[in-house]
Formats: structure tokens, sequence, C-alpha cells
């Protein structure tokens, strides 16, 4: 029992949740893990079910995913194509891998209806208004060390608009799936923290650039403001 609870948690970590419609998906590469399936054979099991109408392309979507510098086909479906798809993928755990699935797909979806109540209070709808000021003013300042880091020679600091967002935001939470839209996700306590954590992250980004720091530097300095918020830390969808 205890290693089929240690499964499922890993699991329900691997789902994908988008936070703009809470749609919970799952990606292909892990229902061959977990169903005993190489994925070449899982992704045609799939081509042909999309070829045949048996699932749509609303229900399952073509990704791509890099491995050793190259791009490989992955497809991420929605609750509603992997329980079309399920059926057919066969494999040597098939029983146990559609059992951990359903369950973990069942599990997420009672946490987001959880958090969903908590957004529909009032205070959810004051703290996320004032959050988005914070978040411009991050952004504005994501913008110009964007453009100071390239003035000194960084090539990918676009990066950063990502890397930084993704700082801010785990020094808040802790997301135990994959996830988009994080903020639509947070409660008003969390969203009350981010805010405050934003306002610093941008003022670190400004104070660096007037001291003429090198961005390297500038954002290593963040990094570590940052992680005095790590103990505060609480899960985004509770426990």
């Amino acid at each position: 029992m205890q290693a089929k609870n240690k499964t499922q948690l890993s699991l329900t970590a691997r789902l994908i949740v988008h936070g703009g419609n809470n749609q919970i998906c799952v990606d292909s590469r892990d229902i061959a893990k977990e169903f005993g399936r190489r994925h070449d054979n899982v992704l045609q099991t799939i081509k042909n079910l999309l070829e045949d109408g048996t699932v749509s392309l609303l229900e399952c979507k073509e990704r791509n995913y890099k491995k050793l510098g190259r791009l490989y086909p992955c497809y991420e479906l929605n609750k509603a194509g992997f329980l079309k798809v399920m059926p057919f993928i066969g494999g040597r755990k098939s029983r146990e891998g559609q059992s951990l699935f359903v369950d973990a797909f069942l599990k997420m979806e009672a946490k987001l209806d959880r958090q969903s109540k908590v957004r529909e209070k009032l205070a959810f709808q004051v703290a996320r208004s004032s959050g988005k000021s914070s978040r411009t003013v991050l952004t504005d300042a994501i913008q110009e060390f964007v453009a100071y880091a390239k003035s000194q020679g960084s090539t990918h600091s676009e990066r950063y608009f990502q890397n930084i967002t993704k700082i801010a935001n785990e020094s808040v939470v802790i997301f135990e799936a994959k996830a988009t839209q994080v903020r639509e996700l947070m409660t008003a306590i969390q969203l009350s923290t981010l805010s405050t954590i934003e306002l610093v992250a941008a003022q670190a980004l400004v104070e660096g650039m007037e001291s003429q720091l090198p961005y390297k530097e500038i954002y290593q300095k963040l990094k570590n403001t940052l992680d005095g918020f790590v103990a505060q830390k609480t899960n985004v969808l509770g426990g």
C-alpha cells in the first residue's frame, strides 16, 4: 500500500495543470512509462485514434520535447482524451497504469475544486487585483534588465522573463504538478505574498542596474534575496 501511495504521489506530480481553465493533462511519455510500453508504440496508437476520430484534437495536443539537443514528438491528453485512449494502450502494466492515472486525475480534480471555492471569496478578488499591479512593476523591471543584459553581451537575455517569474513563484508556493498560469491557482494569502516578492525582485533589479553591476551578478543577488522567502512556502493546491 505504501509503495502504491508513493507511486501515486509521483504520478500526480507529473500531471500538467493549465491554470487558465483548470484543465488537467498527462504526457504520453508518462503513459508509456506507467503502462510498460515503448513510447513510439503509444504514439502510434494515439495517432491511429486521432485519425479514426476516436479522439479529437480538443482532447489531445501534439507537443515536442528536447532530448540531447533533438526534438521528438509526444502528445498531451486531457482527462477525456486519456480515458478514450486508455483501453487501446495495452502493455504489461496496463491494469495498474489505468488505476493509477484515474486516481491521480480524481485527486487533482478534488484539489482544484477546493482551490476554486477559495478563489471565489472577495479577499481573493482584492488580492488578485492588487497583485497584478506588482506583476506589472516586475515585468517592466525585467524588460529593462533584459536590455541591460543584452548590452553587456548576453546572448540569451530573453530567458530572464521566464526564469525570474519562476523564481518569484517558487519563493511562494510548492506545486506538486506541472502547471501553467500559476497565478490563477493561488489563494489570496499566496497572492499577497507573491505581490511583496515581485516588488522586492523588481527593486533588486533596478538597484543593480543603477549601480551598473554585471548582469550575472544582479541576477545572482536577486536569487539570493528571494531565497529568504523559501521557508514561508505553501502548497498551491493545499495538502
